[in-house]
């Protein structure tokens, strides 16, 4: 699958901003799976620096300044993604090792810190009350790691419903499993904490998924929206994603931008603005399957 993502952010300032710093999450990553063609950013007005990085987790990242007055700023990224399949898709769940046994050798030594710092707590991800229980009702006594996680995927699913608007991104994660409601990074969020809370290791993963109209309405341009969805580390097969929004062992149609412990690693745009007025934000994201006919 090749697709083409357009991503935009519009500030408006109610009276101009004198100076602001900012980094932007929007790169997408080279991977055995996806292959990034093409990538380029324009921003308005022209950034007075402008570098890009690679942080902690090995993520892409730009730094940009403007230092000088402007009442609005507009950022806008667009990439190329060539998409394959993980090999992942083709495990057999019921064959991968005892989630026990995973724990066990995560809790040593020999495995490197850079896969155990996933089974801590973070920013947006805490073991709320109730959160073990309600993941030991899929990681039953020696179940396959890949079948339990399958089956939590399946119960989030069930359970929540995708309500946007409900939350933003303060919202307690024990709010979302009170009323078992909200978005994406929210179930991502509590799909995390679920698999922390009993020991794994698992990362929370942004990127964009296309978004289909319904049959017989043409597709809308912007109708798309940043995704996130997780990684569970399972031994001898590395990191393997599933998303709990839609249900799904993540396949060829999710582009990975970034990794991080939660979206405070990975936010698609944040900084800081010098200005003594409020501001409005939009964002606007497309994401086009080139493949289409």
């Amino acid at each position: 699958m090749k697709y083409q993502i357009t991503h935009t952010t519009d500030y408006l300032y109610e009276f101009p901003a004198t100076l602001c710093h900012n980094l932007m999450f929007q790169i997408p990553v080279d991977l055995d799976f996806q292959k990034v063609e093409e990538y380029s950013c324009e921003i308005t007005p022209k950034p007075s620096s402008e570098i890009e990085r690679v942080d902690f987790f090995g993520n892409k990242y730009l730094y940009f300044s403007v230092e000088r007055s402007h009442k609005n700023l507009n950022v806008r990224s667009r990439s190329i993604v060539d998409l394959g399949i993980p090999a992942w898709i083709s495990l057999k769940a019921e064959e991968t090792m005892p989630w026990e046994k995973v724990v066990a050798l995560l809790h040593t030594t020999s495995t490197p810190v850079d896969i155990r710092q996933y089974y801590l707590e973070s920013n947006h991800v805490q073991f709320v009350h109730g959160i073990t229980e309600y993941a030991l009702k899929s990681f039953t006594p020696g179940r396959p790691i890949m079948d339990a996680m399958l089956d939590l995927n399946s119960r989030i699913f069930k359970d929540f419903a995708f309500t946007p608007g409900f939350t933003d991104i303060s919202t307690p994660l024990e709010k979302v499993f009170t009323h078992k409601k909200g978005v994406c990074q929210d179930f991502a969020h509590f799909s995390l904490a679920c698999l922390r809370a009993i020991g794994l290791s698992a990362r929370y993963v942004s990127g964009y998924l296309e978004t289909l109209p319904p049959p017989g309405k043409p597709k809308l341009v912007g109708a798309d929206a940043s995704h996130a969805w997780i990684a569970l580390y399972i031994p001898g097969h590395e990191w393997v994603e599933f998303d709990a929004t839609n249900n799904l062992l993540v396949s060829d149609k999710h582009i990975r931008v970034a990794v991080g412990r939660d979206f405070a690693d990975v936010t698609p745009l944040k900084g800081i603005v010098y200005s003594g007025s409020e501001q409005e934000m939009k964002v606007s994201v497309d994401v086009r399957n080139l493949l289409d006919k």
